[in-house]
């Protein structure tokens, strides 16, 4: 299992992990004190929320709120298990959680092998640009670090410093998101999603649709976007069907909303939406694989295009 510091939040590849196993544990008829004991960790601070979780499961607390209580889940796993435990389906929950992570983990982890050549392509750009340069003794082998590996540092420094705005100015950053026409449907389409996938598992897990909505909503990273679910948050409670209330929601898909309605007739809402959202899902995939094949070319094409300007002294 991953590694963990005790005092940071539980990384995915950790969670596609731990719901794996907890799920075969479970699948296998162990009891949860037993199963804890059982799971695989080398870190220390992992081992030590499980077993504060392992003490509050033997003086009474459910699987639910001990594993919220230590960190180890967070108010969506929490919701989802305690509805799941009070309806025995805890295995079948820990399944869909364990799909869950490990389908964002592949595609994160495509994304990241993508990015590893265009950047070695740009430090030996940089590297090789200004060598020139050292070779005949125009410039110091100082000035020649500051201007490969000084610069490489700054390209760094800057990416560094765009990824913490986005978090310092969250509200900015995600207005941005949504004004950007190109940005914003793409950003729509994930997170919508995400966010119906999340709801299509908690309603499996036995949670009441009134319940499952507010939490579901809460996973929607955009804050302005997860404002838009206000109208239908208020109306949740008054009886509505499902397809009334999500339908205030004018970033629904309407395919999304056929499913919702068919399987709301159907008695089956669950498991149709999450049919829909596993299907949207493998899309995303796709276009998400084909946009992290492309980039790197056009990255490639602008460094060729540096050089030889830089060569033809442009």
């Amino acid at each position: 299992m991953p590694k963990l510091s005790e005092n940071k939040t539980l990384t995915t590849e950790l969670l596609a992990s731990l719901f794996m196993q907890l799920s075969r544990l479970e699948e296998s008829g162990i009891p949860a004190v037993e199963s804890l004991r059982l799971l695989e960790t080398t870190d220390e601070g992992v081992n030590k929320r499980i077993a504060k979780m392992q003490r509050l499961l033997s003086s009474g607390s459910s699987i639910a709120d001990a594993g919220f209580n230590v960190g180890i889940f967070n108010k969506t796993h929490r919701a989802l298990i305690s509805a799941a435990e009070s309806c025995g389906r805890v295995t079948a929950v820990y399944k869909q959680l364990t799909k869950y992570y490990e389908d964002r983990l592949l595609r994160l982890k495509k994304i990241k092998s993508r990015l590893y050549l265009p950047v070695l392509i740009l430090l030996l750009a940089l590297l090789i640009k200004p060598i020139a340069l050292l070779v005949n003794s125009e410039i110091s082998l100082l000035d020649y670090l500051s201007l490969s590996l000084g610069r490489f540092l700054l390209i760094a420094a800057l990416f560094f410093l765009a990824f913490k705005l986005t978090s310092w100015f969250k509200a900015i950053y995600h207005r941005l998101q949504l004004s950007l026409p190109k940005v914003k449907g793409w950003v729509i389409r994930r997170q919508i999603n995400e966010f119906l996938m999340i709801l299509a598992i908690m309603l499996q897990g036995g949670l009441a649709f009134a319940e499952a909505l507010p939490l579901a909503v809460a996973s929607i990273k955009n804050t302005m976007l997860r404002k838009r679910f206000d109208a239908a948050i208020k109306i949740s409670h008054t009886g509505e069907s499902v397809t009334t209330i999500l339908s205030k929601v004018d970033v629904i898909p309407a395919m999304a909303l056929q499913i919702i309605r068919t399987g709301e007739e159907s008695g089956k809402l669950a498991d149709a939406l999450l049919h829909f959202t596993n299907h949207e899902a493998e899309m995303i995939f796709i276009d998400d694989d084909s946009l992290a094949e492309w980039l790197p070319r056009f990255f490639y094409i602008g460094v060729a295009l540096w050089m030889a300007a830089s060569i033809l002294g442009y």
